[in-house]
């Protein structure tokens, strides 16, 4: 995260006349030329790992966290970051300003456009709470990231976004700083954890760069499709419990299957991560239908994947 933001800070002060953090809002704070876009994504990257990192130290409950994980999306939302429209392949564009409300803060006008923002609410808290979950295996939570970003920068420098890909470049050199410290290879494990702090700052990037890209949220959900229906599918199953879907831990995600079914921590990351590659490599190459008929195959996988290994475990035991 401190390596992100001093790299961006650092473009934005010496390369700021050539335009490459600019994202088409300009801004000013304490006379000082920031793109609004960029200025929200650092403000909420600071607020949303501030308390993260207190998480990491002392703990904080669950309440809390979630509170804050919708604030981090209320300052990118008041900061221009948000979708207005989903694209649909199969029929009419899906548009989500038909409701909006407008409200005064000083000397600017705000709007709260209903279905837009709670849907970009919804994706913040969905990215943020998969990339945590799945980040109980070493390595795996940074290589899904790496995997998902490089393949955003790649798609929006091949459209001509040059400052998404740009900060997707950065957010890859970091993430590769860090994985090499962060794998299960060795025979003490890894050296390096993400914890929540780690956990939550590389979800809450990849919510805003799916978005601010176009909305490609279907691409990403092909490389992150595994993680957010591994989510889903436990936070349904805790609920169904009776249980608090962020407060209970247990061992039924996708990774501890892996695991339970006898594969190693390594052999664990590099079928998920491979799975996950090949989606997204597939996701560039095809467009519309296509897409969506891969994001439902993927899905299927996925939950034959999970029967399988609840399979083997019983057989097992």
């Amino acid at each position: 995260m401190a390596t992100f933001i001093v790299m961006m800070i650092v473009i934005i002060t010496i390369f700021a006349d050539q335009g490459f953090a600019s994202f088409g809002f300009p801004f000013q704070v304490f006379g000082v030329s920031i793109d609004k876009r960029l200025f929200g994504i650092i403000i909420a990257t600071i607020v949303l790992c501030a308390v993260m990192a207190y998480d990491d130290l002392k703990g904080a409950p669950a309440y809390l966290k979630l509170f804050f994980q919708i604030l981090s999306a209320l300052v990118l939302i008041f900061t221009g970051i948000g979708l207005i429209y989903l694209n649909n392949p199969f029929g009419n564009t899906i548009y989500l300003n038909t409701i909006k409300y407008a409200f005064q803060i000083s000397s600017q006008t705000y709007h709260f456009v209903l279905f837009a923002d709670l849907f970009f609410i919804f994706w913040v808290l969905t990215l943020t709470n998969a990339t945590n979950f799945i980040d109980g295996l070493d390595g795996l939570s940074a290589t899904l990231n790496l995997i998902s970003v490089a393949i955003i920068g790649a798609l929006s420098y091949s459209i001509g976004q040059n400052s998404t890909a740009l900060m997707c470049a950065v957010l890859v050199g970091a993430i590769v700083g860090f994985l090499p410290f962060n794998l299960p290879f060795s025979k003490r494990g890894a050296k390096m954890f993400l914890g929540d702090t780690g956990a939550m700052f590389l979800g809450l990037m990849l919510a805003v760069l799916t978005v601010i890209t176009g909305g490609k949220l279907v691409t990403v959900s092909l490389v992150f499709g595994l993680a957010i229906i591994d989510a889903l599918y436990v936070v349904f199953r805790r609920i169904a419990a009776g249980k608090n879907p962020f407060t209970s831990p247990d061992q039924s995600h996708i990774h501890h299957r892996f695991l339970r079914a006898g594969l190693s921590k390594g052999a664990t990351l590099i079928i998920i991560s491979s799975f996950s590659l090949l989606f997204g490599l597939a996701g560039l190459m095809v467009q519309g239908r296509l897409k969506m008929y891969l994001l439902a195959i993927l899905v299927v996988l996925v939950l034959a994947m999970f029967v399988i290994l609840d399979r083997k475990k019983a057989k097992l035991i």
